[in-house]
């Protein structure tokens, strides 16, 4: 199964709804059905959209969905496990985002994973509805096809968050990557720039902890990020850092004490001889102010 950290948000949500409708029922596993309901709960996600496009309706749905389930019960076990058909549909989905070029798993490829994966639970919602999985595959094929992705939805939203000196630092780690003829962007472009944008009260601190810069970017000139995702992680996680100190926007300084507390983070900073302990005390000073 594809691991949470390539989900987009909406997706991380479908699946955390999913978990809690079986719980809160006593069903004996997280299936296909609700991991539907939690993608037509995400009203802001692509799925929803596209659920809503085949005329499917939350009302409509809910009630189908009780009376498919009210025979079913279980201990109320903590952690339910997944059905084996809604284990293989995620596989599919991650199969499908993979097959599109695309880095991370959305709502767009669950639905295209739940419409492959045929779980009897799902064909006989489904049916209650009028609704057959091609309908729902066809749709969500469309709009990837017109390029709307719902990543681009959440990058759009985060964006929009960013000071202007984080978006600058953020467009720089691009052009860094860019230069060194790198695929991804990846922690250590955007370390660098961060300790050269002499703005930002980062720069003063990496220099102060001890950061060797010389190092850092003739390494970076080495090697390159092998994979994507990293930096959209420790972006969205700093929107929430930023959040939690009450701010409208998201800094430099959320982004190197997010930067700081994410264990490759850590690793990348002690590697070049800062520590990232001394570096995130600080910030929580300066953020706590």
């Amino acid at each position: 199964m594809t691991t949470n950290r390539r989900y987009s948000q909406h997706a991380r949500r479908a699946l955390n709804f999913a978990r809690s409708l079986a719980k809160e029922n006593a069903h004996l596993a997280v299936d296909s059905t609700h991991l539907l309901l939690g993608i037509l709960h995400e009203e802001d996600s692509i799925g929803c959209n596209i659920l809503r496009d085949v005329s499917m309706d939350l009302r409509r749905t809910e009630r189908a969905f009780r009376q498919l389930h009210r025979e079913t019960l279980s201990d109320s076990a903590v952690n339910l496990p997944l059905s084996p058909a809604l284990r293989e549909a995620l596989e599919l989905a991650e199969d499908e985002s993979r097959w599109l070029g695309q880095h991370y798993v959305g709502t767009e490829h669950l639905l295209l994973g739940l419409a492959r994966g045929n779980e009897d639970s799902l064909l006989a919602l489904l049916r209650v509805l009028e609704i057959s999985p091609e309908q729902i595959r066809r749709r969500a094929r469309r709009l990837l096809q017109e390029g709307i992705t719902e990543i681009s939805a959440e990058q759009a939203k985060r964006v929009a968050r960013l000071s202007e000196l984080s978006r600058r630092v953020l467009n720089g780690a691009e052009q860094v990557a860019a230069q060194m003829g790198h695929r991804y962007v990846g922690l250590g472009h955007l370390l660098l720039v961060l300790a050269r944008e002499r703005r930002s009260i980062c720069a003063r601190l990496l220099h102060e902890a001890g950061l060797d810069i010389g190092a850092l970017e003739a390494n970076l000139t080495k090697t390159r990020p092998a994979t994507g995702g990293l930096l959209e992680d420790v972006i969205d996680r700093a929107v929430d850092r930023a959040e939690s100190f009450g701010s409208h926007y998201t800094g430099t300084d959320h982004l190197l004490l997010t930067l700081a507390q994410t264990p490759r983070g850590a690793r990348l900073l002690r590697r070049y001889g800062a520590d990232p302990q001394v570096i995130a005390r600080q910030l929580r000073q300066v953020l706590s102010r």
